[in-house]
């Protein structure tokens, strides 16, 4: 299998603004002899792709690669929190995840020792990491006044610098940005990463089997984007037609877990597009003008088909781009098939990733990764499993000052200034 490597450029400076990276994965089994089956689970939360005009996760839409220095953290630089004590792990572990209960949530107690058992220290590659981690928890009070509103598609968000004054007053920290946060509030089903992780508790729920199920991983899910890991899932296809762009693809295809075609990151070679004939959209870049293309496979109400497994069928056109792989301005909606060729163990190159359709994604279906379905899947994929590995290896233990981590730090470092608007800091990674 090839060495995974996280190959950044180094000059790229993409000028874009994100809005909040929202799950989509919905829920999967929880526990107890109640546990709702998965054919249950509630449609998926929204999906806000850059540019989208909407609020991020602090309720500014941040530029990448601006307002900040670029003086590196030095290996074993750590955040620290001064009065707080950690429920469970060591106040020197250099990963410090800090669980906050705005407004007596429904349920908190018992998300949270869902994410820290479940979670943190049953999948892997977290739970070989068990000693770098330590976990908080405090309240905070006032809805309203921590500038936080409800999404009008579900979950909510607040104002990152209130929050953070609310944390500083109970709990004293030399980098606030370098502790992971997770707010937990009453709200409809939702969930966006960011500088702040937000979980909604729905209210709708009424008992701790169905909310567990519902937000089976999507903890863990929201902090795999703190650790550099991008969404796999598609956002709804257009009814139009139009190609769900998603997020720029050089923005994108930075991510440790997506890629350009071919997925060099984590295989070795792919078949060509006159190659890509197995899929139900196969015929998609074969279609020269719009309407052939956007009415392939799709039904007098613009609604895309499925083949016999689920996937989608039709196509998306592109009024102004000509895709780097089909070399058509027609393509799949969405890619069920792959063109990877000797990849990382149990993965591939399917057509799509981050929300639409100019990145390549190393896993097929929901089940197939946390970071495409929470709540359908048990485990990360192994392309997201050995970037979590790496960056907390190199960001968090003994081995951040070594020569074998000075190269992904350095790159880390520049991923995290340039493409990682939400997070400055992870571990020892990251700029002040």
């Amino acid at each position: 299998m090839p060495e995974f490597s996280v190959r950044r450029n180094l000059t790229l400076r993409v000028l874009c603004a994100i809005a909040f990276l929202t799950l989509t994965a919905c829920g999967g089994g929880g526990g107890g002899n109640d546990a709702v089956e998965d054919t249950e689970l509630q449609p998926p939360a929204p999906s806000y792709a850059p540019g989208d005009d909407l609020d991020s996760s602090d309720g500014n839409t941040p530029a990448s690669g601006s307002g900040e220095s670029e003086n590196p953290l030095n290996p074993g630089e750590y955040a620290q929190l001064t009065s707080c004590t950690p429920f469970t792990g060591n106040n020197e572990a250099p990963f410090k995840v800090l669980f906050a209960n705005l407004d007596s949530a429904p349920f908190f107690n018992e998300i949270v020792q869902d994410a820290v058992t479940n979670q943190f220290r049953a999948l892997t590659p977290f739970s070989e990491f068990q000693s770098q981690f330590a976990f908080y928890e405090i309240d905070l009070q006032g809805f309203s006044a921590l500038g936080c509103s409800h999404k009008d598609k579900g979950g909510f968000s607040c104002d990152t610098e209130q929050v953070h004054r609310a944390i500083l007053e109970q709990c004293a920290s030399d980098d606030i940005h370098g502790t992971l946060k997770v707010v937990i509030g009453e709200s409809d089903y939702g969930a966006s990463g960011g500088e702040i992780i937000y979980v909604a508790s729905d209210r709708d729920w009424l008992n701790i089997e169905t909310t567990l199920h519902q937000l089976r991983n999507i903890i863990i899910h929201e902090i795999g984007h703190n650790f550099g890991l991008a969404d796999l899932y598609d956002s709804p296809i257009s009814k139009d037609g139009i190609s769900a762009e998603g997020w720029p693809s050089k923005l994108s295809r930075e991510w440790a877990n997506l890629d350009g075609p071919g997925c060099s990151k984590w295989c070795n070679s792919f078949k060509p597009a006159s190659e890509y004939v197995q899929s139900a959209n196969a015929t998609c870049p074969t279609l020269t003008d719009r309407e052939s293309c956007t009415s392939y496979n799709r039904t007098t109400d613009g609604t895309c088909e499925t083949d016999e497994n689920g996937n989608y069928s039709c196509c998306g056109w592109s009024e102004d781009t000509v895709d780097d792989y089909f070399g058509s301005q027609c393509t799949p909606a969405w890619g069920s098939e792959n063109i990877g060729q000797d990849c990382l163990q149990g993965t591939g190159c399917y057509y799509g990733g981050a929300h639409g359709n100019n990145s390549w994604r190393p896993v097929k279906t929901w089940e197939d990764s946390i970071m495409y379905g929470a709540g359908h899947s048990q485990s990360f994929d192994a392309v997201s499993e050995q970037a979590l590995r790496e960056a907390i290896r190199c960001c968090g233990t003994s081995d951040d000052s070594t020569e074998s981590c000075a190269v992904f730090r350095a790159d880390y470092n520049t991923f995290l200034l340039d493409y990682q608007p939400f997070k400055n800091r992870l571990g020892s990674c990251g700029t002040f």
